[in-house]
């Protein structure tokens, strides 16, 4: 009979596994545990996600989930982005706004909830099959470096609207899925599932989990003699691999159906997807930068003398994933088991995709690897308690420094959960729009979507193009333009249109609408009441294949 593996591929030893099953008392323990620090996770979480403003991307995601809720499941007649996280977060927010309704606060409690829940997985997968102080001491190390996210970028990257960190959720599920299954038929299969409707919602998936999965499968049966695994494992790789490939036309497949049937048009990427030769010295530069704030270790530049600290806090989470990285690849073909080497490939797959493509053009964009984080904490709880000596001596000395860590990164949360909360970008705008009774008018993107759930639904601010002549096909729908439904009386411009969220200039909305009956000057913003529907003077109004935004 073959050998149960550890994460490190070799026969588990006496302190990695006790013998005998787990008593039942036990499991309803850890299960009681393991709800109760999710619930006081995601209360920290949800305070820490309120210390970042709310804004258009986390309002155009509510008015999705709006729409489906009101009967509309296949978006009909909207424009998403590139990625539309259909199958991933959409769901999601449903839920929470059935509960909550339309307001801001969706975005903080989602993002809270998909942070908790890969903060469990990541640890649940770091602790792989080991049990007892082994397991416990892997799946602490995961947790110590994920408990708290950075606070200046680290909130927005994983505690807001979706951005591709919540994907790490179906991800790290797909992976402890192969982790803790039997190797049994129905598993490749179930990956496949996983895979494609993951893929369907967010197409990174293929780069960060489909194909790293593929790959492991392709080079572990040529290292059968290095590793001296039992042959019979060459079908369940093939079965993978044919999972793996599998889910990338099965998606696509899944896309065309909806687009089909009339739901919604996913936008293509607005640039080239690979980086010229010139740009790949600079994208590494930035993808060292996008580590330092993914695990929380970036300068903050702020004034919070306290948050230096937590920088050189947080980078010992970052050099832990860094060594237990180099450490898996060494040990990639002798030690390691098929999960620490899928979560080694798509580690490596998604550090290529950063710096070979357009994907990572500055720190704003840190989210579009933001898996990074919990892979990262993934190897350091499954590779670096095996390069100690074996034996249960060694576990019980590594609790107290590990307690001790885990004390400060929930103290380093606790503080950041009394900062406090910052209010949604635009809601000053909402408040006046409100109180004057307006329903229907037109702003750039970054002023619209997040406004008309400022109000609740009672206003709707619909984007059009930076230029103002033309329906910006993004994150937008189709049915919000028609002049023969919809009445639009005002324009919102700003200001200042070069600041930092941007907005439409006065005189080019003028001379496009022509002169308005009234102006009003709220903060920045220019607001231009008219007489007539704006709608109606629109370019690019219908439905149809969209183009990226300019």
């Amino acid at each position: 009979m073959r050998q149960i593996e550890n994460e490190q591929g070799a026969a588990p030893s006496r302190a990695d596994v006790r013998p005998g099953a787990t008593p039942p008392a036990a499991r309803l323990l850890w299960a009681a545990g393991l709800l109760l620090a999710a619930a006081g996770l995601f209360t920290l979480y949800v305070r820490q996600s309120r210390i970042a403003p709310f804004n258009a991307d986390g309002g155009s995601t509510m008015l999705q989930a709006q729409a489906m809720l009101h009967g509309n499941v296949l978006l009909r007649g909207w424009w998403t982005a590139d990625a539309s996280f259909y199958t991933t977060e959409l769901p999601e927010y449903m839920i929470v706004e059935a509960l909550r309704g339309l307001r801001p606060d969706v975005v903080h409690i989602c993002g809270a909830i998909s942070y908790t829940l890969t903060v469990l997985l990541a640890a649940l997968l770091a602790r792989g099959r080991a049990s007892g102080l082994a397991g416990l001491v892997r799946a602490l190390i995961a947790a110590g470096i994920m408990l708290a996210p950075g606070i200046i970028g680290g909130t927005q990257v994983f505690l807001q609207e979706p951005n591709h960190a919540g994907t790490a959720v179906p991800i790290l599920l797909t992976f402890l899925l192969l982790d803790r299954a039997p190797e049994r038929w129905y598993v490749p299969v179930a990956v496949c599932l996983l895979l494609a409707l993951t893929q369907m919602g967010d197409a990174l998936t293929m780069v960060s989990a489909a194909a790293a999965i593929a790959a492991v499968a392709v080079v572990r049966p040529g290292a059968l003699r290095l590793s001296r695994r039992p042959r019979a494992e060459l079908g369940y790789d093939a079965a993978l691999l044919t999972a793996a490939v599998a889910s990338v036309p099965l998606a696509r497949g899944g896309q065309a159906l909806i687009q089909a049937l009339g739901g919604f048009a996913l936008l293509p990427l607005p640039q080239p997807l690979f980086a010229a030769s010139s740009q790949i010295p600079g994208n590494a530069r930035m993808m060292g930068q996008t580590l330092l704030l993914l695990f929380g270790a970036n300068y903050p530049g702020t004034a919070r003398g306290s948050l230096d600290a937590l920088m050189y806090f947080h980078l010992i989470g970052l050099v832990l994933a860094g060594l237990a990285l180099l450490a898996a690849i060494v040990t990639f073909f002798t030690r390691l088991d098929r999960v620490s080497q899928v979560v080694v490939a798509a580690t490596l797959a998604t550090l290529a995709a950063g710096i070979f493509s357009t994907e990572l053009p500055g720190l704003s964009h840190a989210h579009e690897v933001a898996i990074l984080l919990p892979f990262g904490a993934v190897l350091a709880g499954r590779v670096l308690p095996g390069l100690l000596p074996a034996g249960r001596g060694t576990f019980l000395a590594l609790l107290p420094p590990l307690g001790a860590w885990l004390a400060a990164s929930l103290a380093a949360l606790c503080w950041a959960a009394t900062w406090a909360p910052i209010a949604s970008q635009n809601a000053t705008l909402a408040a006046w729009l409100t109180g004057r009774g307006y329903a229907e008018g037109l702003a750039a993107y970054w002023q619209a979507n997040s406004t008309t759930v400022d109000t609740g639904g009672k206003v709707l601010v619909a984007p059009i193009s930076d230029g103002g002549t033309a329906v910006r096909h993004w994150e937008t729908s189709a049915g919000w333009y028609d002049p023969a439904t919809r009445r639009a009386d005002f324009v919102v411009a700003m200001a200042n249109p070069d600041g930092p969220t941007g907005g439409l200039r006065v005189g080019s909305e003028r001379e496009f609408f022509g002169r308005p009956a009234y102006v009003y000057h709220v903060g920045p913003y220019v607001i231009m009441v008219y007489r007539y529907n704006l709608l109606a003077r629109l370019n690019g109004r219908a439905f149809g294949s969209p183009e990226p935004p300019g």
